[in-house]
């Protein structure tokens, strides 16, 4: 398993099935001159099939997924499950974005293995500062993460029944 890199650039997989919301992360990205390499996949379907798995291990793997929580029929949830806990992809750090800020989803997507959850900010400065936030947390992983200093991010401890 290796993770994908375009000439330094680090791989961040971007899974929306909002044409508009994938349009704009590429273009704060462009306008930010981050160094991402940017791929996307428009639902699960399609970020199922980027990940090619072969004997049980993924042939391709992107330095960062961000993850839309609303995609339809399905939930980013639902395609975390199944990366985390069906292919064991444990290490690939995952960021959910969504509009829905309700303490129940974000506690679910932490349950599921999310490693951050953020608000889909509204305004192209805001999304801006995520995108070098998230290149940030990447490139210095053992510092606190920038991520955590966006008013965006919601931490919920997950709570656990016994």
């Amino acid at each position: 398993m290796h993770s994908e890199k375009s000439l330094g650039k680090l791989t961040l997989l971007h899974i929306d099935d909002s044409v508009e919301e994938r349009i704009l992360v590429k273009w704060a990205i462009a306008l930010t001159n981050t160094p991402f390499q940017y791929d996307e996949a428009d639902g699960l379907e399609s970020a199922m099939a980027y990940f090619q798995f072969q004997n049980g291990t993924p042939q391709r793997v992107p330095a960062l997924v961000l993850l839309d929580y609303d995609m339809g029929n399905y939930t980013g949830v639902d395609f975390l499950y199944w990366l985390r806990f069906l292919k064991k992809v444990t290490s690939l750090p995952v960021v959910m974005f969504s509009g829905s800020e309700g303490r129940r989803h974000v506690a679910e997507c932490y349950a599921a293995g999310a490693n951050y959850f953020l608000s889909n900010p509204q305004e192209l400065d805001a999304l801006k500062t995520v995108v070098q936030s998230l290149h940030s947390t990447l490139l210095f992983p053992n510092e606190p993460s920038p991520i955590l200093l966006l008013q965006e991010y919601r931490p919920v401890p997950i709570e656990t029944t016994t």
